[in-house]
């Protein structure tokens, strides 16, 4: 097989991944991020659509309601009224905790890992159940005591 053969056929490899992908829930989007569509300025989007944010190597997804057409200041890192991060490859334990991300889902009685502090916190606010969901802009350290405790 010539290298240009060679070149051909991963094109097509890389192509029917790629249509594949599609269908996968999110904990199995999750793994192979560089498979859906890199985020562009001036593409429209819907609720559910996923993209690939190349910057910071994420994969996010629109939000339900939030359908609207890309732009260069709307990039889904700074936008997280508009983008949720897809991570679910950690467990959120305490051993395995969950990166946080400003704007992400966070799940009370889960861990995460704080990328600028580099310390794991727990999500935990006082009457609220484990399980329960907030979407919160910040990461644990600006609102810890609010959110987030420290982890022992």
């Amino acid at each position: 097989m010539t290298l240009e053969q060679k070149i051909e056929r991963a094109k097509q490899l890389r192509s029917m991944a790629m249509m594949n992908a599609e269908g996968l829930e999110d904990a199995k989007a999750a793994i192979v991020p560089t498979l859906y569509p890199k985020w562009v300025v001036g593409e429209k989007v819907e609720p559910g659509d996923r993209r690939y944010y190349e910057p910071d190597g994420k994969l996010y997804k629109v939000r339900e309601g939030q359908g609207h057409t890309t732009q260069e200041s709307w990039t889904p890192d700074k936008t997280p009224a508009m983008w949720a991060v897809i991570d679910v490859t950690h467990t959120g334990s305490k051993e395995d905790p969950i990166t946080a991300s400003r704007g992400m889902d966070y799940i009370y009685g889960k861990y995460y890992l704080d990328p600028e502090d580099s310390k794991i916190y727990l999500c935990k606010r006082e009457g609220e159940p484990d399980g329960g969901t907030i979407n919160l802009q910040y990461l644990p350290h600006e609102i810890v005591n609010q959110y987030f405790v420290l982890a022992e």
